[in-house]
Order: C-alpha cells, then structure tokens, then sequence
C-alpha cells in the first residue's frame, strides 16, 4: 500500500473579475395617444333610462340602477365635438356629472316623487 503526495507548483490564479453586463431600460421612442376623456356618473335611488348622444351617434341604456359611470375616449386633432345625456326617472333622487380631461363641465341634481315622471339633462362640448 503507498501513500503519495500531490505537490502543485506554480502561480496561483489572479482573483476573477466580473463586469456587470451593460444593462438597458426598455424605452419607447413614442408617446402614448393623446386623447381627450369624458366620463358621466349618475348616483342616487332612481332607475334610470339613459340616452347618450357623441356627435350625432346616440346609445340607450335601460333600467339602469346607480351607480352609473360611462367613460370615453376621443382622439386630440379631430375637432369639436358635442355630446349630451338625458335620463328619464320616475321617483327616487339622481346626481350626475359630466367632466372632460378631469375638469367638471356640467351636473345636475334631482328628486321625484314615486310615479312621477322625471327628465334631468347633462350636455356640453369641447375642441381641440
């Protein structure tokens, strides 16, 4: 049986330096789409029928119970443009407004007795 001894000779290695790989943010030379926001909400105890006019294109929501919120989004460059809403109710209280890009344009406020027949309207427009 033998007993051997492995002697190494030499340098030792210089310590290993490690430069941190170049990392880069991934950027978007473009700017996201500009657009316009209106938003309405309608709050209160009333059910609600809604007409919404956009330029001319009108939509109709029926029995809608409160809270209500419609959002759109309109391209900057393209105009003036006009909407409207109209909610009919019978009885019960309604609050609604209506703002564009975060600033209040119109609201309205009402109540109605049960049975009665109630209109309250928000309209308003806005131009690049």
């Amino acid at each position: 049986m033998g007993v051997g001894l492995l002697f190494a000779c030499g340098k030792p290695a210089p310590p290993a330096t490690s430069t941190p790989p170049e990392t880069s943010a991934a950027t978007s030379s473009s700017p996201a789409p500009k657009h316009h926001l209106l938003e309405l909400d309608a709050t209160g105890t009333a059910t609600l029928s809604l007409t919404f006019t956009l330029d001319g294109k009108v939509s109709e929501e029926k029995a809608v119970k409160p809270p209500w919120r419609k959002t759109v989004t309109v391209p900057y460059g393209t105009g003036r443009h006009e909407w409207g809403l109209t909610m009919r109710y019978n009885g019960g209280t309604l609050s609604a407004t209506g703002t564009v890009d975060g600033k209040l344009v119109t609201q309205t406020a009402g109540a109605g007795s049960p049975g009665s027949t109630n209109t309250a309207d928000l309209t308003g427009s806005f131009t690049d």
